[in-house]
């Protein structure tokens, strides 16, 4: 019944009643309320649901039951949280991937399985390449981190109600937390760590433990962080730090989650290494990949300094790709989600022939490639250069070599190469590696000379924009003693020394290109005929003549 307030009570009287009522209805809100079946009486219920049998004569006071062995079926029960009895609650093991470890409790230390029970006290200890999800009894997801030490103190809920009570103890490492809402049952979920101590009743958040530090980032709902300095409640999308000795920080806005809108949906290069746009006040990135549909465990958790994502050895297979930024202080902030499939596997071969930029003047070209295992077939692929339609495609077993199967005309081609695993099918395409393909030097047409003059012609070329021609007395063209440069497939040489001559002529593309040389061919420039012996005697007379 409420308390009756007189007219001309004192203000003050009037809160303190309104202040004691509000507590009586807060308390009373509180209670757990149980519905009577048929068979119940203060004694059974007692025996069954409550920590002592002796709370069977409070139960009845705080009721009114005028007989605690008979009670009509339908009534409701006001019964405070804490007389009702606990019971150890399972843990769940919900995924492990990498270097994981379970020591303590009843059992020596080896790996979880996926689906085991685990009961307190135990301990957990990921290494570099760990990563647990734990599943609690009312549907909380812990999921542990790489490099961690966390000990599952106690694990329990009532037996009546969903109330469950859960306290870890995070000796290093870091977790990210989803604790379904306890806000209506009085249930508790709490962390501790050598610095601080994190509570919460129903929120998603993020710890990260040092023997002299914890970090907390609060996604959802509210944290409250104490130590023996002092306390503070960090709110969604705010975190805190907590060192030894000193009152938690206040707590600051989190960084403002990455936008991955530029990045591809596949990938098929190890490691990953993709840029994205960078986050103001960012000094840091963290990039996980969870294997599947769902986040619950890190197969690959890396940070960088630079506004990259970045993951190493990862398996193929379809992730889902987290990505955040961190502040200075090293708090982590709001996160970005987007699926990424990985197909990295089996790698492609590396291309030997043609290099890289290398002209042939092959029609059909040779190729040659590396080979990882005998038991691969490869797929090859030739194009006309910055074009995907595939020219010619051939399927190869067993071979490191192929040679074109059609005659390529002279231009610029491009090809890249696949592996075909036994099992696992075709794996990704290797980069492209341009070629050309070039007509040989053109043979020139080399007449007899006369006088010292030489007209040269060649055969013209498709493409050719110019042609360099060199003559020399020196098979090396060391310094020749022509070098010139003409738009025509012609030339003409003058004043040629008598003696053996060598000359050689390449094309020039019209996009700048450079051919081979041609073959290096000779000629001879015969030594001039000497004059008749008539001619010799006449010029010796001729001075005597003037004598006369």
């Amino acid at each position: 019944m409420k308390p009756q307030i007189r007219r001309h009570m004192p203000l003050r009287h009037c809160l303190v009643l309104i202040l004691l009522w509000s507590a009586i209805s807060s308390a009373l809100a509180a209670d757990f309320i149980y519905t009577v079946q048929p068979g119940d009486h203060l004694w059974n219920l007692a025996q069954r649901y409550l920590k002592a049998p002796a709370l069977a004569i409070a139960l009845r006071e705080r009721n009114h039951i005028p007989d605690d062995r008979r009670i009509a079926p339908g009534t409701r029960l006001r019964i405070p949280n804490e007389w009702l009895k606990l019971e150890t609650a399972r843990v769940r093991v919900a995924a492990v991937v990498g270097d994981t470890r379970l020591v303590g409790g009843q059992t020596q230390s080896r790996s979880p399985d996926v689906g085991e029970l685990l009961q307190a006290p135990v301990e957990l200890q990921t290494g570099a390449t760990g990563s647990v999800s734990l599943e609690f009894a009312d549907g909380s997801r812990v999921l542990v981190r790489r490099d961690t030490r966390l000990q599952l103190r106690s694990a329990q809920q009532r037996v009546l109600g969903k109330v469950h009570m859960v306290e870890l103890v995070l000796l290093q490492g870091s977790l990210e937390n989803q604790v379904k809402s306890m806000t209506d049952t009085g249930g508790r979920f709490e962390i501790r760590a050598p610095a601080a101590v994190a509570a919460v009743r129903g929120t998603q958040f993020r710890v990260y433990a040092q023997p002299d530090s914890l970090r907390t980032e609060v996604l959802e709902g509210a944290v409250n962080v104490s130590n023996t300095a002092g306390q503070v409640n960090a709110s969604a999308a705010q975190g805190s730090l907590a060192q030894v000795g000193q009152v938690p920080s206040q707590p600051v806005a989190l960084l403002a989650a990455p936008v991955l809108t530029s990045l591809p949906e596949r990938v098929e290069r190890l490691p990953i290494d993709l840029p994205l746009p960078a986050v103001a006040g960012a000094s840091g990135y963290r990039t996980q990949l969870a294997p599947g549909t769902q986040f619950l465990v890190a197969e690959s958790d890396e940070t960088s300094p630079a506004a990259r994502i970045r993951a190493r050895n990862v398996e193929d297979g379809n992730y889902v790709l987290r990505v955040r930024a961190i502040d200075a202080q090293g708090l982590e902030g709001l996160s970005s989600e987007r699926s990424l499939v990985v197909h990295a596997r089996p790698e492609p071969p590396l291309l030997i022939e043609p290099a890289a930029d290398s002209a042939t003047t092959a029609p059909q070209p040779s190729f040659r490639w590396t080979q990882a295992d005998p038991s691969w077939r490869y797929r090859l692929q030739i194009s006309k250069a910055g074009q995907n339609q595939p020219l010619e495609e051939q399927e190869l077993a067993h071979t490191t070599g192929a040679t074109a199967q059609q005659a390529l005309p002279p231009g610029q081609y491009q090809w890249r190469m696949a592996a075909i695993h036994p099992q696992k099918g075709l794996g990704p395409w290797g980069d492209v590696q341009s070629f050309r393909r070039v007509l040989p030097g053109p043979g020139v047409d080399i007449p007899t000379p006369k006088d010292g003059n030489l007209p040269l012609r060649w055969s013209a070329q498709p493409q050719a924009a110019q042609y360099r021609l060199q003559v020399d007395m020196d098979k090396t063209f060391v310094n020749p003693q022509t070098d010139a440069q003409t738009e025509t497939a012609q030339y003409a040489l003058q004043g040629l020394p008598p003696g053996t001559h060598y000359v050689r002529v390449r094309a020039i593309g019209d996009d700048g290109y450079t051919g081979p040389w041609g073959s290096t061919q000779s000629f001879v420039v015969p030594e001039p005929e000497p004059e008749p012996s008539h001619w010799r005697a006449l010029l010796v007379l001729l001075p005597l003549l003037g004598l006369l």
